[in-house]
């Protein structure tokens, strides 16, 4: 036993010590914990840029927070953007309910298109008018950059050279003939001639063009500036059609270009800004990417760069794509993600948020039904407010739907008037609620 039990202790020593033998590797310290590095302030909202002659583009692409019931056209606006620029830089996001907190691409930043940099450049397929300012006493140069709206395709805005013949304030409008017809068409007739004033469609200040029947002017419907909404002439923001009417001179010459592909230099960086083609000058993909490419070459043979240097799946992305915004292609510089993830975000100041209007009891309304979900019915009173003139409306739980109601109005034919409106703009039929029935 004896024995047994000093060969016992021994195996149970030899053990010990061959534990205690076992090097003693303490846990590694974690990784310590990476923080993005924080983005640059934004400059935020912008009109003018300082230009100088080798300056191939302006501005900055920045972001910002949805806030609250915010649209897509409502950031765009506040940023002089227009709906196809919000549209295509957000691809995926709704316009009209993008969501609170929802973090959304502002194309501020655009390369000047190929053509002189004299008074008025406007880049149809960009939805952009370039106002090239005289240069001041110390010899900066200075560029207007406005978003506009653009002929549709049956009215295709004219291509070419002209110039600024007139200049008018609160004009009349005599409604050309092929206008009459397309409203009529639509249950919307207009007359001869529309008085000048706030309501009207071609807003409150116009420039005359050298091309008869063509002109600049401003809008009663500013949510269509940036789409394809005109019988060819160009449409400005209510708010940019005063300063353009009191900077750009009669004389001044005008020029109006398609140019839907752009490349240019920023500092070191080569970059492509990329638009859907107009519907009358498409072209193949493949026919886009040879556009692109002989651009792209131009660039790089003017500050020596090869073909090497640029990342052309990249370019390819980018040209099938079409996000309407100048991006990097050389392959060191960050793509898409990375290039947004980097960019600066602008802090909104705090915005009053729209309040549903309170239904009155002597008021007319109009019943527009109800919506199985809630965003199809806050979809539909946002698409209500941004009418030209908007039209006060709300949406409320009603029998397990979303009941939207227009109003209120101050009688029947007011009522019957803006119902008529909702049917022509949106297609949709309303039922009038006399005083007394809000619809509710």
């Amino acid at each position: 036993m004896g024995r047994k039990r000093r060969c016992s202790v021994l195996l149970l020593a030899l053990f010990l010590a061959g534990c205690m033998k076992e090097p003693v590797i303490p846990l590694p310290p974690p990784p310590p914990k990476e923080t993005p590095p924080p983005r640059a302030t934004a400059p935020g909202p912008r009109l003018t840029f300082e230009v100088g002659p080798q300056d191939q583009v302006i501005g900055l692409t920045q972001l910002t927070r949805v806030h609250g019931d915010q649209t897509l056209l409502d950031i765009g606006r506040r940023f002089h953007l227009g709906y196809d620029e919000m549209e295509w830089a957000n691809r995926g996001v709704d316009v009209w309910i993008p969501g609170d907190g929802r973090e959304v691409v502002l194309p501020v930043a655009q390369i000047l298109p190929d053509a002189p940099r004299d008074g008025l450049v406007a880049n149809v397929a960009a939805r952009r008018l370039f106002h090239f300012l005289p240069a001041d006493a110390s010899g900066r140069k200075r560029v207007v950059s406005y978003p506009i709206g653009i002929g549709r395709e049956a009215y295709p805005t004219p291509l070419g050279t002209t110039r600024v013949t007139r200049k008018r304030a609160y004009p009349d409008w005599r409604v050309p003939a092929s206008v009459r017809r397309a409203h009529a068409e639509r249950g919307d007739p207009l007359p001869a001639v529309v008085p000048g004033g706030p309501d009207n469609p071609i807003g409150t200040h116009v420039l005359d063009l050298g091309w008869p029947t063509y002109i600049i002017h401003s809008t009663n419907k500013p949510a269509g500036t940036g789409l394809r909404v005109t019988h060819g002439c160009l449409q400005l923001y209510p708010e940019d059609i005063t300063r353009l009417y009191d900077e750009a001179d009669v004389g001044s010459t005008v020029t109006m270009v398609n140019q839907p592909i752009l490349v240019g230099w920023q500092d070191d960086s080569l970059l492509l800004e990329v638009h859907p083609a107009l519907e009358e000058h498409a072209l193949t993909v493949s026919a886009r990417e040879a556009q692109a490419a002989v651009a792209i070459r131009r660039a790089l043979a003017a500050r020596g760069r090869d073909d090497a240097d640029v990342d052309w799946d990249r370019v390819r992305t980018y040209v099938q794509a079409q996000p309407g915004y100048p991006l990097p292609i050389l392959r060191d510089h960050p793509a898409q993600d990375v290039f947004l993830a980097q960019a600066p975000l602008y802090e909104q100041p705090a915005i009053r948020q729209a309040t549903q209007p309170t239904p009155a009891k002597d008021a007319w309304y109009i019943d527009l039904g109800g919506y199985q979900g809630e965003n199809n019915a806050r979809k539909l009173v946002a698409q209500l407010r941004h009418l030209g003139p908007p039209v006060p409306a709300r949406h409320q739980p009603y029998a397990g739907r979303h009941r939207v109601t227009a109003g209120p109005f101050d009688d029947r034919q007011e009522a019957e008037r803006i119902a008529h409106r909702i049917r022509v703009e949106l297609g949709l039929q309303g039922d009038l609620r006399p005083p007394g029935d809000t619809g509710a």
